[in-house]
């Protein structure tokens, strides 16, 4: 895969800071090296910076299938005495600047484990009886009707799961997730769109995000996520953000559509049309009769 080529319309001035530039050595290795990484994500994490104006960092995951094979830079909940929830980690990573890692001895949000199978689920009905629990449904059948509708990964598909900021990205990720106002995901779409000519279908529940977030890499197809009650109450995501997510190998014909319609005028922050003259409403016609030149 060829890297990405960064214009030089003002890119060259461009210094993402993150709080690791503040605080080094707190919870993640100084120097990341990426050994593995083939194509120049950073390059690419400035430019969707600049057209989308994200108030954090695209992030990279990548899915591991050998727990021990997590990236070496990748900083575990353990570091900070905690067990998680995966949400949290996305936060960190966009937030915080983090390279970090977790399997399943790391997370304590169950249905998170059962939902990328990190652990074996037996029977779905115990998921919808969770749901039930949790307060999403009154009716044990439509609890269990949602779960059996829900796209689980397969026990076995991946041990373990890496989030980092793009331009940190210590491996190929597997996905990018991008997050983001309504607003700003009407941007990104206008990108994807444009080189492959498919609809992006939104994906909305009351929870299990960090399901959504990866399941572009085992679909191929990308998705809007709102998120649900869980991340906004744990991981603190804004009541105003919701995130994009799509296979990583798309992520140069993407970047392709996003400079072409921002060269023909698709572009973030929106540009509203304002060269026109506003109607003089009573209150202001009587103002104007009080005024006299000066």
């Amino acid at each position: 895969m060829s890297p990405v080529v960064v214009h030089a319309d003002g890119l060259s001035g461009v210094k993402t800071l993150h709080d690791r530039d503040l605080e080094k050595g707190f919870g993640v290795e100084e120097d990341v090296i990426r050994e593995e990484v083939n194509m120049d994500y950073k390059a690419f994490s400035e430019e969707i910076s600049r057209m989308v104006r994200s108030q954090s960092f695209p992030v990279g995951v990548k899915l591991v299938k050998e727990a021990d094979k997590l990236p070496k830079e990748a900083a575990r909940p353990a570091k900070f005495g905690v067990k998680i929830a995966v949400c949290q980690w996305t936060t960190m990573a966009r937030r915080w600047g983090r390279v970090l890692g977790a399997t399943a001895e790391d997370i304590n949000c169950t249905a998170c484990l059962a939902a990328l199978g990190l652990k074996r689920l037996e029977n779905r009905r115990h998921l919808g009886q969770y749901f039930l629990e949790m307060g999403f449904f009154d009716d044990i059948d439509l609890a269990e009707k949602f779960a059996k509708e829900l796209e689980l990964i397969n026990p076995g598909e991946i041990s373990a799961v890496a989030y980092f900021p793009l331009d940190m990205a210590p491996v190929d990720p597997d996905v990018i997730v991008i997050y983001g106002t309504p607003a700003q995901m009407a941007r990104l779409a206008a990108g994807y769109i444009h080189n492959s000519g498919e609809l992006i279908e939104l994906k909305s529940a009351f929870g299990l995000s960090c399901l959504a977030a990866i399941k572009p890499y085992f679909s191929k197809k990308p998705a809007f996520v709102i998120p649900g009650r869980g991340e906004r109450i744990l991981a603190g995501t804004d009541e105003g953000e919701m995130f994009f997510t799509f296979p990583a190998e798309y992520a140069e014909q993407f970047l392709d559509g996003l400079r072409k319609t921002h060269e023909k005028g698709t572009r973030y922050p929106v540009q509203s049309y304002v060269i026109y003259e506003p109607p003089i409403i009573r209150p202001m016609k009587n103002l104007a009769d009080k005024l006299s030149d000066s």
